[in-house]
């Protein structure tokens, strides 16, 4: 059985290692700025939020996640900003990108608008194998501490949404990221395509239902995306169901209390057979909305 754990465990970090070269957070429902820069504004609102995810949460060395993100809406809310600065890190691995990102939305007509978004940061990595536990520490593979590098990138992102509808693409980072770690050139990078979209039904005024989808593709690695359902009750709590490529059930859930507070929870169990069910996954996040420039005017966040 132990055998077996360990074998589960080494094909997710080296799948993560190769393949999740971007988090997958659980709770984006309400801040979709880290993946696509056109949404910086898009409420009308400036929007502080933090997020802190444990995936695998029982394993040692597994993925952690720490994000921070910032938007704001000027001019009219016809321009967007956005910042954010996420941390990743899984064994020896820390990842660190920050994003400054600026959006202009049109009016279409008096029910739609559309975002357009660019962003450019810098993505940075560090290697430290002094983590590792080495059975022979003179190995000449070990005796160096570690590695690190950071580089430039860009993305960019279009945002079609109206009160109860949206939908989102985006690329994130343009620019593919290589390294010489293992004595040759090795992508770390690749680009990844996000399509997001999500539609709210309101004819009852107290419960309010939202379907959504989140689509992540990339040439080096397989097609993931999300699907989920979620109800608003009393315009305060969010609570629903989502899958990972049908890979993953997770639930999540959001309290949007006076003052502008949001807090959030999302946890996960894998299903398939790969992945020790013992591994959950939990994720939670706050955020604060305000009114800090003209026309800002806070309401109910549907996305």
């Amino acid at each position: 059985m132990k055998r077996l754990v360990l074998l589960s465990v080494l094909y997710l970090i080296t799948e993560y290692c190769h393949a999740q070269q971007d988090a997958l957070m659980g709770t984006y429902q309400l801040n979709q700025l880290f993946f696509n820069p056109s949404y910086a504004g898009v409420n009308d609102i400036t929007s502080f939020d933090v997020h802190y995810r444990s995936q695998w949460g029982n394993l040692k060395g597994a993925p952690r996640t720490m994000l921070f993100s910032g938007t704001t809406s000027l001019v009219d809310n016809q321009v967007g900003l956005g910042v954010s600065v996420q941390h990743d890190n899984i064994g020896v691995i820390e990842k660190t990108d920050i994003n400054l990102g600026l959006a202009y939305k049109i009016k279409l007509d008096s029910t739609y608008s559309v975002s357009f978004g660019l962003q450019g940061g810098v993505n940075a990595l560090n290697y430290n194998f002094g983590k590792l536990n080495a059975d022979d520490p003179s190995d000449e593979d070990f005796i160096f501490s570690g590695q690190s590098y950071s580089k430039p990138n860009f993305g960019t992102g279009i945002f079609l949404s109206s009160k109860n509808f949206y939908l989102g693409l985006s690329a994130p980072r343009l620019l593919k990221v290589t390294d010489n770690l293992d004595g040759g050139n090795s992508q770390r990078y690749s680009r990844q395509l996000y399509v997001s979209s999500g539609l709210v039904i309101d004819k009852v005024q107290a419960v309010k239902l939202k379907a959504w989808t989140l689509v992540r593709y990339s040439a080096d690695t397989p097609l993931s995306f999300d699907l989920g359902a979620s109800v608003l009750m009393l315009d305060a709590v969010w609570a629903g169901l989502y899958t990972r490529s049908f890979n993953t059930v997770g639930l999540n859930v959001f309290f949007m209390a006076e003052g502008g507070i949001r807090l959030g929870y999302s946890g996960e169990l894998a299903t398939n057979s790969l992945a020790p069910t013992s591994f959950s996954t939990h994720e939670i996040t706050l955020g604060y909305d305000l009114s800090l420039f003209a026309k800002q005017v806070p309401k109910v966040r549907y996305y």
